[in-house]
């Protein structure tokens, strides 16, 4: 029985490689899925060769970078946005920041060795940005390296913050609590000789499977889900494990965005189940899992109607903690990509030839939908 899910864990493990370097039927010529974020009323999607920052309201362009497509970068990670900067990382091992306002890049750091496929977190002027390389990066607004850290595994999920503390989920199966910032004179000097690396963490927890899917901080706990379908509630200010609820015996990974409310931690596994389960104790609100039909690999967000998530065949429902789901339409088509909410709007990232991103209401109507002129 070991064996055996190790042995699907590294086919899963191959599948998402394929799933991100591939191409869809469905998708076209897409080479990822988009990642997708949202402050005020701009949209910010990265995918392939650009980063198309789209008014919600209306769905008009106001800027890409680079304003001509460079093919030897392709972009995948969600981006990070401040009042001022986007920060988005590529499958060329660059971190690009781009002027909010006109879409001018101010900078690149070029000093990771791998891709960027999870988000980077931006709080306090410094961005914090994981990469596959098993680094996460520190850098300042003008991109210099404040620090380092470095994990076992790849990293591919963003870092959370409570504005004291900085928690970060590896695929080395462990989530890390660190310092936001380090003083110069306590770091160690890393192999290239300059003092840069964070020697050890706060605390460490082993949640025994690679994590995958963003953790999310809620009052105190981080709730982190992992490729082996269990959840995992642990304490942020000591990294103890609070509980630990296991769907089963079966092997039913989790990709997407786990919702956190103050009734239950809803989340989605790729067999298409829905679970509630309760934040305190990790016990199970509903006596049966609700089945999405499909694979929940998008996974959800908290809109003003409760939990709404969407499965890979682009069915989008509400659902909240009396088990009764609301359908809110069907888009017929597949999708990867984590929902975000954005001013009464969900901003979807369907990613095929009739339409790279779409924004829909509560109703299902759908508001615009977005390809690029050229």
């Amino acid at each position: 029985m070991k064996n055996h899910k190790k042995l699907k864990i590294v086919l899963l493990g191959l599948l998402i490689v394929g799933l991100i370097s591939g191409c869809s039927s469905t998708a076209g010529a897409a080479s990822s899925w988009p990642g997708v974020a949202a402050d005020g009323e701009t949209g910010f999607f990265a995918y392939e060769s650009q980063v198309f920052a789209i008014n919600t309201r209306n769905g008009s362009l106001q800027w890409k970078y680079p304003a001509e497509a460079d093919t030897k970068i392709q972009f995948f990670a969600a981006p990070a946005v401040t009042e001022d900067t986007v920060y988005a990382g590529t499958y060329a091992n660059t971190l690009a920041a781009i002027n909010r306002a006109n879409g001018v890049e101010k900078w690149v750091f070029s000093g990771a060795d791998d891709r960027y496929i999870g988000a980077p977190l931006a709080l306090n002027g410094n961005v914090y940005a994981p990469n596959s390389d098993k680094f996460l990066y520190v850098l300042n607004s003008n991109g210099a390296l404040l620090w380092k850290f470095e994990t076992a595994g790849p990293i591919w999920t963003q870092p959370v913050s409570d504005g004291t503390n900085l928690y970060l989920a590896s695929m080395d199966h462990f989530v890390y609590g660190l310092n936001l910032e380090y003083p110069a004179n306590t770091l160690d000097l890393d192999k290239n000789g300059s003092r840069t690396l964070v020697s050890s963490p706060l605390w460490k927890t082993d949640l025994g499977t690679a994590i995958v899917a963003d953790p999310v901080l809620f009052k105190g706990s981080i709730y982190a889900a992992t490729i082996d379908g269990h959840l995992h509630s642990v304490d942020a200010a000591s990294g103890r494990l609070n509980w630990s609820f296991t769907n089963g015996e079966g092997y039913r990974a989790v990709w997407g965005s786990l919702v956190v409310t103050e009734e239950a931690v809803f989340f989605g596994d790729e067999d298409g189940n829905i679970f509630a389960v309760s934040p305190e104790n990790g016990q199970p609100v509903w006596s049966a899992p609700y089945s999405a039909g499909a694979s929940v690999t998008p996974g959800g967000v908290l809109t003003g109607e409760g939990p709404l998530f969407i499965n890979e065949e682009g069915r989008v429902f509400i659902i909240g903690i009396d088990q009764d789901p609301q359908p809110v339409v069907s888009l017929n088509t597949a999708i990867f990509s984590s929902p975000v909410a954005a001013d009464g709007r969900v901003l979807v990232a369907p990613a095929t030839r009739e339409k790279l991103f779409t924004a829909i209401d509560l109703k299902g109507n759908e508001i615009w939908s977005f390809i690029p002129s050229n």
